[in-house]
């Protein structure tokens, strides 16, 4: 039973008045909505509207600074490119710029250009501080070089996490350089990135001349915690810190970088550099290389195998003068089993003039040395390591022996040997 109410009583419901007699659905109070309210609704909407402007307005900006950037950088790398024609790595940096410009212009239209752009100047900035650190530090031979922790195969191709890149290799492959460009604080994930890079530097496929690992370096712009300068101090890892007007210019390589390897003082002649010092058509003193080169007759026989026209093309481009590249050494050495094949051979197929340039030019310069057996515990190893290689003739393997344990630098025509022995460490 219901008691009914006088026409003054009201039921209040949702804040507003309403007279109990009304024929509206119980539920549809609940949706009334007061004008203040809409009111107030209208101008949050009206202003996230003009704040979404500003917020797009930004975002262009920051798209069309980005592709200036990127346009004066590729700039600038291209004159680096000039001047370093040697480095390798540098179209490969050239088109990882090139890829951002063309996000940077795709966002200009997108309906959220917000999203990616962050992204985009962080990954610019990181650009710029590997070429800055290219241009600065000594020795340059590579950015963005890929090095595996092993010796690629057929049968066991490598996987990403065997493969790192390092973003600048200096001191002529003595020195991998890790460049981070960080506003605040310094990622920690740099340590184990670092620690990644120095763990495939130690890979024997990597070793330098002499089983000698390239040292790791960390080149960064922003703050490093204390605990990741610790662990990279007691890893061995040099950290170089970027700030201030004048970036990098402030450093200076010889006395914040390690020291590079020294540069070996003996070179170790095989066969084949004997003769290329003695030949008559290549000898500096001959006169007549090119024109050897040049002779039809020469041309027909090296279009017979790959290898061969390969080789003329390239002392075509490059003409050999050996003589002139061991003006740096001081000592020249041949291993007794090299000099008594180079003999044999000069004594059947060499010339008159060539037999006499050989005992009056070279002869009396150039040591027999024999591979000493009372070395340290580091040289036996590394003498084991060459007498293990694979694929490598034993006369070849005499070379490298003694090149190793002589700390010389050995002086070959047998790319295919120097190559394979580079795979397996040495």
């Amino acid at each position: 039973a219901r008691t009914p109410r006088s026409r003054g009583d009201d039921l209040c419901v949702s804040g507003h008045r309403m007279h109990a007699a009304s024929v509206l659905p119980r539920g549809a109070f609940y949706t009334v909505r007061p004008v203040r309210r809409r009111a107030s609704t209208h101008i949050r909407c009206t202003l996230m509207r003009e704040a979404g402007r500003e917020f797009s307005k930004s975002a262009h900006s920051r798209c069309l600074e980005l592709v200036a950037g990127c346009d004066a950088l590729d700039e600038r790398i291209g004159k680096f490119q000039a001047s370093k024609p040697d480095v390798e790595g540098l179209e490969k940096l050239r088109r990882a710029v090139a890829r951002e410009r063309d996000v940077a212009v795709s966002l200009q239209t997108a309906s959220d250009p917000l999203r990616g752009v962050t992204g985009l100047e962080n990954n610019l900035r990181g650009f710029q501080l590997e070429l800055e650190c290219a241009r600065w530090a000594p020795g340059v031979t590579a950015v963005r070089k890929r090095f595996a922790n092993r010796t690629p195969s057929v049968d066991a191709k490598l996987e990403d996490d065997e493969v790192v890149e390092v973003d600048v290799v200096a001191q002529n492959g003595a020195l991998w350089i890790e460049c981070k460009a960080e506003k605040g604080r310094v990622a920690a994930g740099l340590v184990q990135q670092a620690l990644e890079l120095q763990r495939v530097a130690r890979a024997p496929c990597n070793l330098r001349p002499y089983g000698v690992a390239p040292r790791v370096c960390v080149f960064l712009t922003g703050k490093l915690g204390e605990t990741e300068a610790k662990l990279l101090e007691d890893a061995g890892i040099t950290t170089l810190g970027v700030g201030g007007a004048h970036g990098s210019t402030s450093l200076d390589p010889r006395s914040v970088l390690p020291p590079p390897p020294p540069s070996p003082t003996t070179a170790n002649l095989d066969v084949t550099a004997l003769f290329a010092l003695v030949s008559e058509v290549s000898a500096a003193a001959g006169g007549s290389f090119m024109a050897f080169l040049d002779d039809p007759a020469v041309r027909e026989w090296a279009a017979k195998k790959h290898q061969h026209a390969a080789c003329l093309n390239a002392e075509l481009e490059d003409p050999l003068n050996l003589e002139r590249q061991l003006r740096g050494f001081d000592r020249f050495v041949a291993h007794p089993s090299v000099l008594k094949r180079f003999e044999k051979i000069l004594a059947v197929m060499g010339g008159p003039r060539e037999r006499r340039r050989w005992e009056e030019e070279w002869r009396g310069r150039v040591e027999v040395l024999s591979v000493p057996e009372d070395r340290d515990e580091r040289a036996a190893a590394r003498r084991a390591c060459v007498r293990g290689l694979e694929r490598i003739t034993k006369p070849q393997l005499d070379v490298f022996e003694l090149g190793e344990s002589a700390t010389a630098k050995t002086f070959t025509a047998n790319g295919r040997a120097v190559l394979s022995a580079a795979e397996q460490g040495v």
